[in-house]
């Protein structure tokens, strides 16, 4: 039996990732875009190196890409009219950010100890994954395994359904 490559993984998920991709898109009629892209991307990555975490890395990179369109996006459009223009995001992106956020501290705090630990070392205090091991007496691979949960586990709060209910149990 041999084992699953990116291309395998990516197509056996595409719907979360497309689904994941929808929810930040503005124009969800993109998110088949940007998903292919993302495919191509980490499978011309997969062939120069091997990937541990192929689904992980796909929505790092789909974050990427999507992050990327947004700053391209926002550079060519200007409003119309300057004095009316208002730099404040709209009510609703204000509420979908504060569920979001929600979501991911409760994700965050249900997390194990160590991985939780491992993670706001490394994404919050910006620590190095050396200085992070040494610290805690890990090796630098237990560090990797413990990030690559997290994000994993992190990336899947972007799916629940917004309710604590959803988030406790998703």
């Amino acid at each position: 039996m041999r084992l699953m490559d990116a291309a395998d993984i990516l197509a056996e998920h595409r719907t979360r990732l497309t689904a994941y991709v929808r929810k930040r898109l503005r124009d969800p009629e993109q998110a088949d875009d940007v998903v292919q892209e993302t495919f191509v991307r980490v499978v011309e990555q997969e062939r120069k190196q091997r990937i541990e975490q192929p689904l992980a890395y796909a929505f790092r990179v789909a974050d990427s890409i999507l992050f990327a369109g947004a700053r391209k996006g926002a550079a060519q459009t200007e409003p119309l009219d300057a004095e009316i223009a208002c730099a404040l995001p709209l009510p609703e992106e204000v509420l979908d950010y504060r569920r979001r956020l929600a979501r991911f501290e409760l994700v965050l705090a249900g997390l194990p100890a160590l991985r939780r630990e491992v993670f706001v070392k490394r994404h919050l205090d910006g620590k190095s994954r050396a200085e992070i091991a040494e610290e805690l007496g890990l090796s630098l691979e237990a560090v990797k395994k413990h990030l690559v949960r997290a994000m994993i586990d992190l990336a899947e709060c972007g799916d629940l359904d917004g309710t604590a209910e959803g988030a406790a149990h998703g």
